[in-house]
C-alpha cells in the first residue's frame, strides 16, 4: 500500500521542527527548562540593597509617627488631612519597597518604583520642612519629628539607591 502524505501531517511536522529549534536556541542561551534558575525568576531578598531596606524601615517609622502625637497631644491619625493621608501612603509604599525589589527578576520595575517613591518622599519632606517654619502654638510633638526624620532619611536613601542603578 502506497504511503499517502497529508498536508495536515506536514504542517504539524513543520510546527514541531519550529518548536524544537526554538527550544534548542533557548538551551543554547542558557535556559534550563524545568530546572530553571529560581534565584533569577523567583522571590529573593538577596536582590535588596541595604539602602532599600533602610527606606522600608523609614516607611514603618513614618506609619508609627502618624499614630504618635504631633501637636497639642493629638496624633495626625485623630483627624487625618491630606498631608496625613499622603504620609500614610508614602509609608506603606516605602515599607513595600524591599518586597517589590525582591520579587522582580529585572531591575526596570524597582527603578521606576524607587524613582517615583523618591520624588514623592522628597516633596513630602519639603512640605514638612515648610510646616516646620510655621509651628503651631504648642509646638511640635514627637510624632512630627519622627515623621520629618523618617521622610528625610528615606528621601536620602532612595536618592542614593536610585543613583547606584546607573
Amino acid at each position: 500500500m502506497p504511503r499517502v502524505s497529508s498536508p495536515r501531517f506536514e504542517t504539524v511536522s513543520e510546527s514541531f521542527r519550529s518548536v524544537k529549534g526554538t527550544v534548542e536556541a533557548m538551551v543554547a542561551l542558557g535556559w534550563n527548562g524545568m530546572n530553571g534558575d529560581q534565584a533569577a525568576s523567583g522571590f529573593s531578598f538577596s536582590r535588596v540593597h541595604p539602602l532599600e531596606w533602610l527606606a522600608g524601615l523609614c516607611g514603618i517609622a513614618l506609619i508609627c509617627a502618624l499614630i504618635m502625637p504631633w501637636s497639642g497631644g493629638k496624633a495626625s491619625s485623630d483627624s487625618p488631612g491630606l498631608l496625613g493621608v499622603l504620609l500614610l501612603l508614602n509609608g506603606v509604599f516605602a515599607f513595600l519597597l524591599p518586597f517589590v525589589v525582591a520579587s522582580s527578576p529585572r531591575t526596570n520595575v524597582p527603578i521606576v518604583y524607587e524613582t517615583f517613591l523618591w520624588t514623592v518622599t522628597l516633596l513630602l519632606t519639603i512640605v514638612l520642612l515648610v510646616k516646620l517654619a510655621f509651628p503651631p502654638d504648642g509646638g511640635f510633638d514627637s510624632g512630627f519629628w519622627l515623621a520629618l526624620g523618617a521622610t528625610l532619611v528615606a528621601s536620602l536613601s532612595l536618592w542614593r539607591s536610585v543613583g547606584r542603578e546607573r
